[in-house]
């Protein structure tokens, strides 16, 4: 029962590390939650997984374990990944995976530690769909912020990130759709 408890606050810290990119750049205060990112990434990923036939159980699991070393590392910007470095990078996440396994199940370690390598490298179509979608989560929560933001270049910054990384064309094409939409 101890460990259920001990990963439930790892997990549990997600709620509470806001996303910092909404924050620097659009300097909101109110904004999502690594976990709300998390959640909305599920749901995209669900929904998804079921349209195109891809093994639903993986691509659930991949969505949820995603940003699981923010936990450790908080929400990296992508500026604070330039001043580390990729190799910078690499070995902080490297170090907080090491972490979270020790406190995830000894029965699934191997298996969470697959899925994270999968993830890095894009191996599985799963992972590739799990990422692409990562980045279509963040234009759609950009869309939702158009409002409350009075800097749309910085807002812009957002959609064009997500382009820059999302493989699949009809993906790709929602982002296009969300950035020419003009709301008050």
């Amino acid at each position: 029962m101890e460990e259920l408890v001990n990963f439930w606050k790892l997990a549990a810290r997600l709620k509470e590390e806001a996303r910092r990119g909404w924050v620097q750049r659009l300097h909101l205060k109110d904004v999502e939650s690594v976990a709300d990112h998390s959640y909305g990434l599920a749901m995209l990923s669900l929904y998804e997984a079921y349209r195109r036939g891809y093994d639903v159980e993986k691509v659930l699991k991949l969505a949820l374990v995603h940003d699981l070393e923010e936990a450790i590392t908080g929400d990296l910007t992508p500026l604070d990944k330039r001043r580390k470095g990729a190799d910078g990078t690499f070995r902080l996440r490297r170090s907080a995976l090491r972490q979270v396994l020790s406190k995830f199940p000894a029965e699934g370690r191997r298996d969470y530690r697959e899925l994270w390598t999968d993830l890095r490298k894009g191996g599985s179509r799963e992972a590739r769909l799990v990422k692409d979608l990562d980045r279509v989560e963040m234009a759609l929560q950009a869309a939702e912020y158009r409002g409350r933001v009075r800097n749309r270049a910085a807002l812009l910054e957002f959609y064009r990130s997500a382009l820059g990384e999302i493989l699949d064309p009809g993906l790709r094409a929602i982002v296009r759709g969300l950035m020419t939409v003009k709301r008050g």
